[in-house]
């Protein structure tokens, strides 16, 4: 009898996601749409988050992120992870001693507070950049090198794009160009999907060779 219920909310799950999935044609109509908003939000990300660290914030409403935090060692290039922290309520969030479990797997400390002050943050700045996303139809954005803006899901992976600095060169092209997670779509764009922990793991179009 569980492992009905629990067959029957897998089965249940899929069939919402199904309903709300974006495809490849979505990301790039979007892109094509929202170019300059999207933009906008690269722009604004980079002026808001300090040189020395790395974020990805992921909006699941206007005040509830997922927020994954590195911080640049002293004098090195190495980072080290401060904060990550799934289903956070901005207006809301408690903090909980942190076990040994947390400090291997989920940062430095628990602390929202803390690295909001670190990133020169308020809960303010969340919210405009909520805003910021929601006007180029998009869920959460990272400054890795490129910068990756996520725009939806399909199942449980996550549609995005990777935007350079500059027009890719012939290298560039070939390696962010697999057909499985990275599409070359033109200039300093790159169409990317990264699968789930199950289901689709490529572009619904790839064909392995």
């Amino acid at each position: 009898m569980k492992f009905r219920y629990v067959f029957l909310g897998i089965v249940s799950f899929f069939l919402f996601s199904c309903g709300h999935s974006k495809r490849k044609s979505d990301l790039i109509a979007n892109y094509e749409e929202h170019s300059t908003e999207i933009m906008n939000v690269k722009n604004y990300f980079e002026q808001i988050v300090p040189e020395n660290f790395n974020v990805r914030i992921r909006y699941e409403s206007s005040d509830e992120i997922d927020l994954i935090v590195y911080e640049r060692l002293n004098d090195s290039t190495d980072k080290e992870l401060l904060f990550r922290k799934w289903n956070i309520d901005i207006d809301n969030y408690i903090e909980e001693p942190q076990s040994d479990y947390d400090k291997k797997y989920h940062g430095k400390t628990n602390s929202f507070e803390l690295t909001k002050t670190k990133l020169n943050w308020t809960n303010e700045t969340i919210e405009e950049l909520y805003d910021k996303l929601e006007i180029a139809d998009c869920i959460g954005i990272s400054n890795w090198e490129p910068v990756e803006i996520e725009y939806g899901y399909n199942g449980l992976g996550v549609y995005s794009y990777k935007i350079f600095n500059e027009k890719l060169n012939g290298e560039l092209i070939e390696k962010y160009n697999d057909g499985c997670n990275d599409i070359y779509y033109k200039d300093n764009i790159v169409l990317s999907y990264a699968g789930g922990a199950i289901g689709m793991q490529c572009f619904e179009d790839y064909k392995r060779k």
